[in-house]
């Protein structure tokens, strides 16, 4: 790489840290997309090369196929994930879902990366002893310790205190709340169940203060 500075733009800035297509203003030619599309695009590619480069360094696998949920689907979230709402009803159109989903999804990717996209959409089989444990390590934080809590799946739910846990495939377990009735997103995947546990209801709590 030339250590020399780098040449200053017409527009401001160098040419080490603005993307070339900050210079122009007239749309791209069809079928293009916008220019505030190829903006996102490329300020998402540069944050994925990023990424890549910092897992390489730290000896950190990337999320791989075998979570179980196509490349298309991660990668939207990842991006809407990254550029917010601006992005958001195009997503969800290419997908083929509500943009309330799509908002899910992102969210999801946000706390978990592809693995919490992959433990969104789908209940997963998981070994009944982790699900067993998980309830035994969680039953001392429950507010209403006596009321049942169901196992489906990789869901463990305690339905009264509106807390969900899902075992990820990233063997980490994921809080989420049922806010609306619908079961979203709460907080970043742990490897202990209580820490989620108690995660979820911060969220509520936090929520309901709102």
């Amino acid at each position: 790489m030339n250590s020399a500075a780098a040449e200053p733009l017409p527009h401001g800035g160098t040419s080490g840290v603005r993307s070339v297509l900050d210079g122009l203003t007239d749309p791209p030619p069809s079928p293009l997309p916008g220019l505030d599309v190829l903006r996102a695009l490329v300020a998402d590619a540069a944050h994925r090369a990023a990424a890549l480069l910092d897992d390489a360094g730290s000896g950190r696998a990337l999320a791989g196929p075998a979570e179980d949920v196509d490349d298309i689907t991660a990668d939207l979230a990842r991006f809407v994930a990254r550029t917010g709402d601006t992005h958001l009803e195009p997503a969800a159109a290419r997908l083929g879902v509500s943009p309330g989903r799509m908002r899910l999804l992102a969210t999801a990717h946000r706390y978990g990366g592809r693995p919490a996209v992959a433990t969104f959409l789908a209940p997963q089989p998981a070994d009944p002893d982790v699900l067993a444990a998980a309830e035994h390590s969680v039953q001392p934080l429950r507010p209403s310790p006596t009321a049942p809590v169901e196992r489906h799946h990789n869901h463990l739910t305690d339905a009264p205190a509106r807390v969900q846990l899902r075992y990820g495939p990233d063997l980490l377990w994921h809080p989420y709340v049922d806010r609306y009735g619908t079961w979203q997103p709460a907080a970043e995947p742990h490897s202990d169940p209580a820490v989620a546990y108690r995660a979820a209801r911060t969220a509520l709590r936090a929520q309901a203060r709102r």
